[in-house]
Formats: C-alpha cells, sequence, structure tokens
C-alpha cells in the first residue's frame, strides 16, 4: 500500500482504456491510489477499447480498435468481452510494428507489445489492466492501480465517486479539467467532506517519427520514440 501525504489519501478515477493517451497517465502520477471504474455502461464510442498510433504513411494517424461481442453495449464495462473471431491481434501488432519499428526505442519495449499481442484474451478489462501496469511501470510511476468492481461498488449504490473515497479511505478526489463525468457531483463530494481537485494536462512536444508533430496519441508513441526519457514527462 502507498502511504498518503499530509492532506490525506489522494484517488483518481476514470474507464479503463486501451493503449492510453498521455493526459491519462498524467492524472494517475498525481495520485496515490487510481481507480478503474469498470461498473458502468460499456460505451462504444469512446476509448474503452480503442485508441490512436502514429501511422507510417500520410494518413497521420491509424485507429486500434479492439473488437467486441455485440450486444455490450448495454452492458457494464467489466463484462464485456473480447470479439476473438476477429485477428485484431495480428492487426494490431502488424500496425504497431510497421509504424514503429525504426524508433529508437522500439526494441527496448518490443518484448512487453508482443507478449501482449501473442496471448489470447478475453474480458477487456483484463487486457486494458494488463497494458495499463505494464504502462507505469516503464515510467516508474508507483500510483496503486484497483478496479471499483473488486471493491464490490455498484454505480446504482448512491454517488459512485463518494462510494469509492470512502471505501478507500480517500481524503480527495481528482478529476480531469475536461468536465464531462456523469458521476462527478461536486456538492455530494462536499457534503462527505472529500475535497475535490482538478487535473490540468499541458501536452509535451517531444521529438516524433513520420513528419510534423501531433499529439493525443497512446502513451506507446512516446516510449518508442523517447526511451527512458519519456518518465520526465510525467508528475509523480
Amino acid at each position: 500500500m502507498i502511504a498518503p501525504s499530509a492532506a490525506g489519501l489522494t484517488l483518481a478515477g476514470h474507464q479503463p482504456h486501451y493503449f492510453p493517451w498521455l493526459g491519462y497517465i498524467d492524472k494517475i502520477s498525481t495520485v496515490d491510489v487510481f481507480c478503474q471504474v469498470d461498473v458502468i455502461p460499456f460505451e462504444e464510442r469512446l476509448f474503452q477499447h480503442r485508441n490512436r498510433i502514429r501511422a507510417w504513411n500520410a494518413a497521420g494517424e491509424e485507429w486500434l480498435v479492439v473488437p467486441v461481442v455485440q450486444g455490450n453495449d448495454d452492458g457494464l464495462i467489466m463484462d464485456v468481452e473480447i470479439d476473438n473471431t476477429v485477428a485484431w491481434r495480428e492487426a494490431h501488432w502488424k500496425s504497431i510494428r510497421t509504424s514503429y519499428a525504426k524508433a529508437p526505442y522500439f526494441s527496448l519495449y518490443e518484448p512487453f507489445f508482443a507478449g501482449v499481442y501473442a496471448k489470447e484474451w478475453h474480458r477487456l478489462v483484463d487486457l486494458n489492466e494488463y497494458m495499463l501496469r505494464g504502462i507505469l511501470g516503464f515510467l516508474n510511476i508507483g500510483t496503486q492501480v484497483v478496479r471499483a468492481s473488486a471493491l464490490d461498488v455498484r454505480s446504482a449504490e448512491g454517488n459512485l465517486l463518494v462510494r469509492l473515497c470512502r471505501k478507500l479511505g480517500a481524503a480527495t478526489y481528482v478529476s480531469g479539467a475536461g468536465g464531462g463525468c456523469a458521476y462527478l457531483d461536486e456538492g455530494a463530494l462536499e457534503t462527505a467532506g472529500i475535497a475535490h481537485r482538478l487535473h490540468r494536462f499541458t501536452h509535451p512536444v517531444y521529438p516524433q517519427l513520420h513528419g510534423e508533430f501531433m499529439p493525443r496519441l497512446a502513451v506507446p508513441d512516446l516510449l518508442f520514440n523517447c526511451g527512458p526519457d519519456s518518465a520526465k514527462f510525467f508528475r509523480r
């Protein structure tokens, strides 16, 4: 367990993401505990099963999308199953290698990502968490990672974020500055005696392959291009 600061334990939460972007990881780096909120409905239009990498050609970007079993959009994230009748692992790994094989540090991280795509995954949350933990390890970010479902917290039982904070003993909840979280109720947090802090992220510019710099890509773009120096872009 990570010891809280003098001001108390800080918590951030978000839906699990596939290949998360830098802002997602930066928010995690600023708190004691990060909760993967997998007890809310899966939304296909969001980043729970997809994200962008830098394309090697003039397209500029390429979306990597993990196919899910039809009907998952009616269920919770924790229950979403991957459609392995589609050869998505081979396709994603081929796209990553094509785009980044010539990146300065590709060979350093290749074994981990090759291993990810060599394994057959059944639930989306398991794939996302495994990838997240690997990325945090590469960046030397020691934030504790938990799942809401493992805490036996459900969104229908009172304010979700208040329940998570109470379950984990958090004195402060950290949310993204962009807003848009349907479960964020500052009044409910205040009534529960939980402080609220906004996380603000300024996207860095770093060396990147294939032309003009493109922001908001998946974190492996940074790892492959900057290697161990990637950690300096995150506050810990």
